[in-house]
């Protein structure tokens, strides 16, 4: 009882000195690490006239005595609503990793992931996105980090796998995942959807291994668009021929490498 005061008067007295006296209408939301109450993480967000919202992490120890020591914080960065959660099966010299969400728009925000390296606290992964789900893929036993890109045309995840030492982008490597994204956008899109629809729907199917589908995706979307004539879309043009030109370089050093 009398340690869980001293570190409660602690975390007070913490927060006073990372907000200010100009800290008004502020949000604080506070974790202990898992397995781990003399450490702690907190991230706060003022809202402030003329630059938006202010949001800053912090990461500390608190002793016996109460007595607290930074351990890493963030640069003050215009996000809000910031929400924390652990993932606590990977654990990094003892500390499970902390994940940091905060909004940076209606639609939009990013997500920190905090954890030791060399000894130290540090930032391990940010990522852009609108929506991020922690979940095993493939019967995995570690989770992965799914990230949500786009909110507003059509979503193309990005999958985040730990190495040992550090979340890598490993969409590649998970078809089964991409292929029934691919059927789900199929059955739900209309027949009359844009260009740049069925752009990012190409690329679904190209990371469900699905090559030809997805050059048959962007034929019919360059025909479609084509057929408009002088009410065709300039850019969306651009974006289809790209796509193209992309997937005709990888299909070349595709065959180049089996030919090696």
């Amino acid at each position: 009882m009398r340690k869980s005061l001293f570190r409660q008067l602690a975390l007070f007295a913490f927060c006073t000195i990372c907000l200010g006296r100009t800290a008004q209408s502020q949000t604080v939301v506070f974790q202990h690490f898992p397995a781990r109450e003399d450490v702690s993480i907190l991230c706060w967000s003022i809202p402030q006239e003329g630059t938006g919202p202010l949001s800053q992490i912090v990461v500390f120890d608190t002793d016996r005595q109460g007595t607290t020591r930074s351990l890493w914080q963030s640069a003050l960065e215009n996000s809000y609503s910031p929400q924390i959660s652990f993932i606590p099966e990977i654990v990094v010299q003892g500390l499970p990793l902390a994940l940091v969400e905060r909004q940076t728009g209606a639609a939009s925000s990013q997500l920190d992931v905090i954890g030791e390296a060399g000894g130290r606290v540090v930032r391990l992964l940010r990522i852009d996105g609108f929506r991020f789900d922690i979940k095993s893929l493939d019967g995995g036993k570690l989770p992965f980090i799914i990230a949500h890109r786009d909110a507003s045309i059509l979503d193309v995840p990005e999958i985040y796998r730990w190495n040992g030492s550090r979340f890598v982008e490993d969409s590649a490597s998970h078809p089964d995942y991409y292929r029934q994204l691919l059927a789900e956008d199929r059955a739900k899109l209309p027949e009359d959807s844009s260009g740049v629809v069925l752009v990012n729907l190409s690329r679904i199917a190209l990371l469900s291994g699905d090559r030809r589908g997805a050059k048959r995706i962007l034929d019919d979307a360059l025909s479609n668009e084509r057929s408009r004539g002088a009410a065709a879309n300039k850019e969306t043009l651009r974006l289809i021929t790209e796509a193209l030109n992309a997937l005709a370089r990888r299909s070349r050093s595709s065959q180049v490498q089996q030919k090696e």
